[in-house]
């Protein structure tokens, strides 16, 4: 299942972020790959964490749905940046929970994806199942799908060595269609939610990111309680 979200990450965070990120996205002009920044956002322990602007991102977004999800002790599991370079190819079809099930056993994780930039066709925004789209109420139902087959190749370009059977996701893809976001706009979408994404025709990179959300009540693996998040005091 996934939903778009009513609430908008602010043009001054999202203009912040993209200064202190500058040296990924010049990287991906001259790279056409995905360039995932899975080391932006760290743990509060580690110089240049970037903890206050992920609070300002949280803060955005997360009184939407935070009774919602009725987590007891809600964790932000973990916050990358998703740069897709000029030219770069798009992701094959799969389940984030094929990925998860060591580190989440009861399958609670949710993705927020936030667009840095407007995300369209062209530059490779997501691809979901319309079929799929529920209401912002309709999340306190996350995560209560099930996991289809996924073949293991960890040669194939795009960044997901996991994916669903080609035969299998040709049929699928039938179905689902571009989800364009523009600059500041989010969705949600649960670990069951079969995704993909475009390749980036243009000429620039597409800026986005997401924050992955998950029950922390009985997991010591996760970047930081959304309490600890939302008093967090450090200044970069």
């Amino acid at each position: 299942m996934w939903s778009r979200l009513a609430s908008r990450v602010s043009d001054e965070a999202i203009a912040t972020l993209l200064g202190r990120a500058q040296d990924l996205i010049s990287a991906s002009e001259e790279d056409n790959s995905v360039s995932f920044g899975k080391d932006f956002f760290t743990g509060p322990d580690t110089e240049d964490n970037n903890l206050d602007l992920l609070r300002l991102l949280h803060q955005d977004i997360w009184p939407e749905m935070a009774d919602l999800v009725n987590f007891e002790v809600p964790v932000v599991d973990h916050s990358i940046l998703l740069i897709k370079g000029a030219g770069a190819p798009g992701t094959k079809l799969h389940q984030d929970r094929a990925y998860w099930v060591s580190r989440d056993s009861e399958p609670t994780i949710f993705s927020v994806w936030i667009a840095l930039d407007d995300l369209t066709a062209e530059k490779g925004c997501l691809i979901l199942s319309r079929d799929n789209e529920v209401d912002v109420s309709g999340m306190s139902a996350f995560n209560t799908g099930s996991i289809l087959d996924h073949n293991e190749d960890y040669q194939q370009a795009g960044g997901f060595p996991i994916t669903i059977p080609e035969a299998t996701a040709k049929q699928m893809k039938e179905s689902m269609a571009y989800i364009h976001l523009a600059r500041g706009e989010a969705l949600a979408f649960d670990s069951f939610e079969p995704h993909t994404t475009g390749p980036n025709t243009t000429s620039t990179p597409r800026l986005a990111m997401k924050i992955a959300y998950s029950e922390g009540k009985e997991k010591d693996r996760y970047l930081m309680r959304t309490e600890d998040l939302e008093n967090y005091s450090g200044v970069r």
